[in-house]
């Protein structure tokens, strides 16, 4: 199994777990695995360079997968109608091995993507506590990926934009 599969299947079965506990969704654990496989493999393919081919001159492509380097650290932040809880978890691989995960419940937050964003601070300071310095972080929400791009455009996350600016001075740029 390649280095880069571990952490692909691990966030599946959290996701899974996400979807049974707050969606009430049974997922067979044979189609998570096959998921997580399945992405693991698109997600290198979709690393490899290619370089663009011309008709005068023959260019050298880049056909291997690259080796998966440094910590990743996924985050992710669930929230189900009417309960009084909130879920937030991470899990976070060194190159496919040296797992280190995360899971607990807060107070309800006021809405999907403030779940979100704190899950993804609680992760940052985990990682810092841990003292995993050189961690990226990932996540399968689009708006929180804006949000950190783009935080002008934010103003009502203001404090939760400000508190991962000041965590980002935690880690080094690899």
């Amino acid at each position: 199994m390649e280095d880069h599969h571990f952490a692909w299947i691990v966030w599946y079965i959290w996701k899974a777990r996400n979807n049974k506990v707050f969606s009430n969704l049974d997922i067979d654990p044979r189609d998570t695995l096959k998921l997580g496989e399945k992405e693991s493999v698109l997600w290198a393919e979709a690393q490899i360079n290619h370089a663009p081919r011309s008709d005068q001159a023959q260019s050298v492509v880049n056909t291997s997968v690259p080796t998966i380097t440094g910590r990743w650290c996924f985050a992710d932040g669930s929230l189900k109608e009417h309960d009084r809880y909130s879920g937030q978890g991470w899990c976070s691989t060194l190159e496919g091995f040296d797992s280190l995960m995360g899971a607990r419940n807060t107070r309800v937050c006021q809405s999907p993507l403030h779940s979100e964003i704190e899950a993804l601070i609680w992760a940052m300071q985990c990682m810092r506590n841990l003292r995993q310095y050189t961690a990226t972080f990932a996540t399968d929400c689009s708006q929180l990926v804006k949000m950190v791009s783009e935080p002008e455009e934010w103003p009502a996350f203001a404090s939760y934009l400000e508190d991962i600016k000041i965590l980002q001075r935690s880690f080094h740029s690899s």
